[in-house]
């Protein structure tokens, strides 16, 4: 399970009775994932390159969710891996999400959030400790086929946030300049909600749009006949497509909503 940042509310002040210092209500909550309404089928798009892309899997590990009171700089930047602001809401236990289902997929356990307004939102791509460098969780397991011009790609791909990711410091007398929290936090997703006691919170993952630059020809044939995504940075389409599954916009969103009780 992945550690909670240091909130402005804790699990001990709910059960204390507390507000916490943001002048909300606390409360417990419950979180869900949906992907696209496949209709139990492929999902088909096009792409930013004219590609017509039916994707037959895509599954993304979520493992954690916060939403934010401010609108702050993208965890990205020369920042602490979490945001600055007053967090109003976590929900620091993950799953894998089929993203080809509209189907709620609820989340083990229960986060925290209060009544204040929340601007900005961020999801966690790991499996376990944020700052694990050995991390070997599949965060992106996708497959599928893009055509363009009467060419057929048939391509899959299975994606990881480990050392693989490290990006070199600027500075070699400043050797964590650069953590790997960096590249596992997506963030900030722009939000404009207000948490309500008896509602969920409810993150939403459209695969296309981390396709959106994705050129297929630009990757290797393998012997198989498929079309594979490296696990790096070797090539233009593997590249972008890890870009894509860090984007902050196009593909993740969040809403608050009352859940029945059969939402699996």
């Amino acid at each position: 399970m992945v550690r909670p940042i240091t909130l402005a509310f804790s699990v001990l002040a709910l059960s204390s009775g507390c507000t916490g210092s943001t002048g909300g209500e606390l409360f417990e909550i419950s979180g869900y994932a949906m992907g696209v309404d496949a209709q139990g089928g492929p999902y088909h798009f096009t792409n930013g390159h004219g590609y017509t892309v039916v994707l037959d899997r895509a599954q993304v590990h979520v493992g954690a969710m916060y939403l934010n009171q401010s609108v702050a700089t993208s965890v990205s930047s020369d920042t602490s891996c979490t945001l600055a602001g007053i967090y109003s809401a976590e929900l620091p236990s993950g799953r894998d999400v089929d993203v080809l289902s509209a189907e709620p997929q609820r989340f083990p356990g229960v986060g925290v959030a209060t009544t204040d307004r929340a601007r900005t939102g961020e999801v966690w791509l790991t499996g376990g400790d944020i700052n694990d460098e050995r991390d070997s969780t599949i965060v992106l397991d996708v497959a599928g086929t893009a055509s363009r011009q009467g060419l057929d790609f048939p391509f899959e791909g299975r994606l990881t946030i480990s050392d693989n990711r490290l990006v070199p410091p600027p500075n070699p007398a400043l050797p964590g300049a650069k953590p790997i929290c960096k590249q596992r936090v997506v963030s900030p997703i722009p939000v404009n909600l207000v948490p309500e006691p008896g509602e969920s919170l409810i993150l939403h993952i459209d695969p296309a749009g981390m396709f959106a630059n994705v050129d297929f020809s630009t990757l290797d044939l393998q012997t198989d006949g498929v079309y594979r995504f490296a696990d790096s940075a070797e090539n233009q389409a593997s590249s972008n497509l890890f870009q894509g599954l860090r984007a902050s916009g196009g593909v993740y969103s969040f809403s608050w909503q009352r859940m029945s009780s059969n939402s699996r």
